[in-house]
């Protein structure tokens, strides 16, 4: 029977360099499909940036990366995943709203909608998930996946493409023995039944686990430090004279051995340079004989025999695979690889830059955007703060009479509502985007979707919530207080609402720019004082130099704008008193009772039009949008 396609990532001497300092330096190895490979070495060691440098993340100084003897290109790099060290989600979606996301954004949109479900299934299933699909996927602040489950809903979200090669660094770290265990069964099986290149970053692993690795590659200081089978290890490190005892860990002995004599790290690269040295790369498994003639100058250097010897070592520093012709055996090595044109042919999902479309992507990252907003808004604790804010505000100043001495209630309370749905979408937009970042970096960095889907999604799904609350306070209270009229209190909602959305605008941009939450938090107050100082109601005279800054105030603006509703036909007010007493000439010069109300604007000085205060709201909305879009496009690339 024929032998099924076996492909192949090469990667020989590669060498990443950043300034003067070489990370790695002439690294080489070789991963099959199949075969999960396994890069293990002590912290420092170069095994992330390998990986990096193997995803196409990290540019290589030299060197070369082939897939199936083809140079690799960026057709090949979107047959990759990369499954990060942590373990980065939303912790309030539930694990399958988690990975339907994943499934409809990233599955091609030339693939029905079941079929990416059953696609779905396939992987929940190959990985053990069925089970805690409704489970949120929480984390440090919230209960929900197990370590090993939430590792598993890592994977499951990159394998959902379906790649061709796996990358993975560090999946075991945070995992008990037993689990990491399962987990490297997992990756074998799953690798081996659908002809997959896995390759994965070690630490310190059980011995267990150790010996469940099929091959190995061992850094030290950024170099190769062994490549090959890991049954075999042991055998090699005995022989260039770095003994391993029987009964210990092999991984804890050779990692404490490297790092803790200099010698034995010199002993050990210069025997892997020799090994590289004595056959050519890049490399298969097969095993060679290396002479020592020379008692004086032994071809690995390091060998603690000073007589000759000839030592057959099983590794797998083979001879140098070239490309053969079409008359080879169909049995060869490399009579099963695929060539380059069949690669090209097969994954058309890997045609475009975005495996899904515009409309597909704004579509779901609404749906999620809304999920996440819904599950911060709608929260008892915050819904019973709301409840008891409504319920002291209407209780303060319920049923005003409509009278001079009651005009800085009046203003007070409408000041209250600008300061309150101004300032409360500014904070919550401030304190969740900081949260948001981590995720939606690891997802644009490895091509989930563009910029603009998830910014126009982030736009709109949030403003039927961000909108629901303020309604809910100002029908209450509007007629609690006894404001201006039906014709009013429309008006009063509309304002509301621009003023909510313009508030949320700014609280986006700073989230944005302020990467770290507690510079967003301090930044944030000092910019609602001065907005909340300068908005009129404390002080309608400022000095000269510097009045201009009330117009960069969104309150001046939402402030006089209620107040526009409020006293613009208005009901008149009673005087204070008849005479000298009262602030409005009208009640003493004309000998009246009463103060017509649009003179109260007159004498704050609220002198515009209504639309006058309204259209900087909305040029406020689109100008901060449109910054942090360019601020995220331009300025914080994720790559």
């Amino acid at each position: 029977m024929e032998a099924s396609p076996q492909n192949e990532l090469m990667f020989q001497n590669i060498t990443v360099s950043m300034g003067e300092k070489v990370i790695l330096n002439n690294v080489c190895g070789m991963a099959q499909s199949g075969k999960p490979l396994v890069i293990m070495g002590p912290s420092g060691a170069g095994k992330t940036t390998l990986l990096h440098t193997l995803a196409g993340r990290m540019p290589y100084t030299s060197g070369t990366i082939t897939l199936n003897q083809q140079e690799f290109g960026k057709l090949h790099k979107r047959q990759i995943c990369y499954v990060l060290q942590q373990d980065i989600f939303f912790p309030n979606l539930t694990l399958r709203e988690t990975l339907q996301f994943a499934a409809m954004i990233r599955i091609s949109d030339s693939i029905s909608f079941e079929d990416k479900l059953k696609q779905l299934d396939e992987v929940v299933e190959a990985l053990g998930l069925k089970n805690c699909l409704d489970t949120m996927v929480g984390g440090d602040m919230m209960p929900g996946l197990s370590g090993g489950e939430r590792k598993r809903a890592n994977i499951a979200c990159e394998i959902l493409t379906d790649p061709s090669i796996i990358l993975l660094d560090e999946p075991f770290t945070g995992l008990d023995a037993s689990t990491a265990y399962s987990l490297m069964l997992l990756l074998q099986k799953y690798a081996s039944l659908h002809d997959k290149i896995v390759i994965a970053t070690v630490h310190q692993p059980s011995s267990k686990l150790f010996f469940s690795f099929n091959s190995l590659l061992l850094m030290c200081d950024g170099q190769n430090a062994y490549f090959g089978d890991t049954d075999n290890m042991v055998d090699y490190f005995d022989d260039i004279g770095v003994t391993i005892d029987e009964g210990f860990n092999p991984a804890d002995i050779i990692l404490e051995k490297m790092g803790s004599c200099t010698d034995t790290q010199k002993t050990i690269l210069e025997a892997a340079r020799n090994v590289r040295s004595t056959s050519d790369w890049p490399i298969r498994t097969e095993s060679i004989s290396l002479a020592y003639d020379d008692p004086g100058s032994p071809t690995m250097l390091g060998h603690p025999q000073n007589k000759a010897k000839d030592l057959s070592v099983k590794i797998t520093f083979s001879k140098k695979q070239t490309v053969k012709s079409d008359e080879e055996e169909p049995d060869s090595a490399h009579a099963s690889l695929m060539n380059l044109d069949e690669i090209s042919q097969q994954p058309t999902k890997y045609d475009r830059k975005w495996p899904t479309g515009f409309v597909t992507q704004y579509k779901y990252l609404t749906v999620r955007s809304f999920q996440l907003a819904k599950s911060r808004t709608i929260d008892p604790t915050k819904l019973v703060e709301q409840v008891v804010i409504c319920f002291l505000f209407g209780l303060i100043w319920f049923q005003l009479p409509r009278t001079e001495e009651t005009v800085r209630d009046r203003m007070g309370a409408v000041f209250f509502i600008a300061i309150h749905w101004g300032f409360l979408p500014l904070f919550d937009a401030v304190a969740a985007f900081p949260m948001e970042r981590v995720v939606i970096n690891k997802e644009r960095a490895a091509g989930w979707y563009r910029l603009s889907a998830y910014y126009c999604a982030k736009m709109t799904s949030e403003l039927p919530l961000t909108l629901l609350q303020p309604m809910f306070f100002v029908v209450v209270t509007y007629w609690a207080i006894g404001l201006n009229g039906i014709a009013a209190f429309f008006a009063t909602i509309g304002t509301i609402f621009i003023d909510s959305i313009a508030g949320q605008s700014i609280g986006l941009f700073l989230g944005i720019v302020n990467t770290e939450m507690r510079q967003a938090i301090t930044v944030t107050i000092l910019i609602e004082m001065i907005m909340m100082l300068l908005a009129g109601l404390f002080t309608r005279n400022l000095p000269l130099w510097l009045d201009w800054m009330k117009y960069l105030s969104i309150i001046y603006y939402s402030f006089n704008s209620l107040m526009y509703l409020e006293f613009k036909d208005a009901p008149p007010l009673d005087c204070h008193k008849v005479g000298n007493g009262s602030a409005y000439p009208i009640c003493y010069l004309d000998n009246t009772t009463q103060i017509p109300s649009h003179q109260v604007l007159e004498h704050y000085q609220i002198t515009w039009e209504f639309w006058q205060y309204l259209l900087p709201l909305i040029g406020i909305i689109v100008l901060f949008r449109t910054l942090g879009y360019i601020w995220l496009r331009f300025v914080q690339k994720t790559h």
